[in-house]
């Protein structure tokens, strides 16, 4: 039932900024952003992407953590649905805004193209690793069933690990997401580019969701292996750091371990990408075409 509302807040304000990609913008419309439309745009678009899709990352974390059976119940697709809604928002809203103010700096350094994307977006991921990793710690816990519920795992983290538990798996956290979301954002840009110089238009936001949708699936499935190594860090199925853990899997289970998940990851990830990358593009378009109405300095469509 929480999984429902949470779904109809979100599905009713995504098809809220619809009307935006309508409108007429200026081509630079992106550079006119303030800081704080580009944190609510990428805050709306992650937290919208991570609750909607969060069902199939509970399938992920649970084929990917050691000694976790997959149970095909209702209850169990909600499992860590409080830190993936709650963090998801501010998580998103520092990676856009750091992934923007990069763009900027590099554009003012005459760095562009796909340096440009790969600098940009790995920026955006380290500067949301400080919300990430501890909502993956207690989100990853939760769907492993190492503990009932995300406020039991806070205050047990607390009082056994400290502070510091909240990032147990940092550098294999980072070592996944730096690359991927690099990646996601460098795939996307480029299909964007080729799309336009193929036909002659800008993509729209469904097109945008189909080149989200395929930057996502290669990066994801690029870095599946880091992605396991992470999980089992974790949810605890491992120590040793990520060399250690690595050569744990390889001698103990094989290589063919590191592609565990692989399926519920891409089917997680790369509409992850395509909802974020198109949904960040109208929350933004949405926003400035309410702030520049409101100056009157947009023209009538």
């Amino acid at each position: 039932m929480r999984l429902i509302c949470m779904l109809a807040a979100v599905a009713g304000v995504a098809s809220s900024v619809q009307t935006a990609s309508t409108v007429s913008l200026p081509s630079d419309w992106k550079k006119r952003m303030t800081f704080r439309e580009r944190m609510i745009a990428g805050a709306a678009a992650r937290g919208v992407a991570q609750t909607t899709l969060h069902p199939i990352d509970v399938v992920r974390t649970r084929l990917q953590a050691k000694g976790v059976k997959m149970v095909l119940k209702p209850s169990v697709f909600v499992k860590g649905i409080a830190p993936q809604f709650f963090l998801a928002f501010p998580a998103g809203g520092l990676q856009f805004a750091a992934y923007e103010f990069c763009k900027a700096r590099a554009a003012a350094a005459d760095l562009t193209g796909g340096a440009a994307e790969v600098l940009c977006g790995a920026a955006g991921a380290l500067a949301a690793s400080v919300i990430r990793v501890p909502q993956e710690v207690l989100k990853q816990r939760v769907q492993a069933d190492i503990y009932p519920n995300a406020l039991v795992g806070f205050t047990k983290l607390i009082s056994t690990e400290g502070p510091a538990g909240f990032y147990k798996g940092y550098t294999a956290t980072i070592s996944r997401d730096v690359p991927w979301n690099a990646l996601s954002f460098l795939f996307f840009a480029q299909s964007k580019t080729l799309f336009t110089k193929t036909t002659g238009e800008a993509p729209s936001m469904k097109e945008n969701l189909v080149l989200g949708a395929l930057s996502g699936m290669a990066a994801a499935a690029i870095m599946t292996p880091v992605d396991v190594v992470k999980t089992r860090l974790m949810t605890g199925g491992a120590s040793g750091g990520i060399i250690g853990t690595a050569a744990a899997i390889l001698r103990e289970e094989g290589a063919a371990t590191f592609m565990k998940g692989i399926v519920p990851r891409i089917a997680y990830l790369a509409p992850m990408a395509s909802l974020t990358l198109s949904f960040y593009e109208s929350f933004g378009k949405a926003l400035i075409t309410k702030r520049l109405n409101a100056d009157g300095t947009l023209a009538p469509p």
